[in-house]
């Protein structure tokens, strides 16, 4: 099984690979670029050599409530934040390929390390928005699975 990337927010978009021997580094997220895809958008992207075929996207709402959203991961997963922050990931048999990405502004990606784990955070990016697979939106902050206001949202990637 594939070590599980984790995409969820804490205030900030972050990306996280959790390894159970390492730090789950990705270190080419931090080079912020012009990118051929998405056409005109400019950011940063890392490939993970190992095969990937589940999501599910979880979220819990002002009331402490969690829901779980399973997906079929069968096309590209694009996340989308708030203030026009993107994290496009994409995947074959043998590969998955996180971008992260905007077309209005550059993301300006950190990272942060602590106990030997490190994650990535989009520090000018929000909370997440929106979810989409292939295009169509699976999942929408403003219209959640419980029907309350969201306050957390994480995409697990295994």
């Amino acid at each position: 099984m594939a070590d599980a990337v984790i995409v969820d927010d804490g205030g900030s978009t972050r990306i996280k690979r959790l390894m159970s021997n390492g730090i789950g580094e990705m270190d080419s997220l931090l080079d912020v670029d012009d990118l051929t895809t998405p056409a005109n958008s400019r950011g940063s992207t890392h490939d993970i050599n190992k095969a990937y075929t589940t999501a599910v996207i979880g979220c819990q709402d002002n009331t402490g409530t969690v829901a779980n959203v399973a997906i079929t991961f069968n096309g590209p997963i694009e996340i989308s934040s708030q203030l026009d922050q993107s994290v496009l990931i994409s995947k074959t048999n043998t590969k998955l390929t996180i971008t992260v990405f905007s077309k209005v502004s550059d993301p300006i990606v950190e990272a942060k390390q602590h106990k030997k784990k490190r994650r990535y955070v989009v520090a000018n990016s929000g909370p997440i928005q929106t979810v989409k697979v292939n295009g169509t939106k699976v999942y929408d902050v403003n219209n959640s699975p419980t029907g309350n206001d969201v306050i957390y949202t994480s995409i697990v990637i295994t």
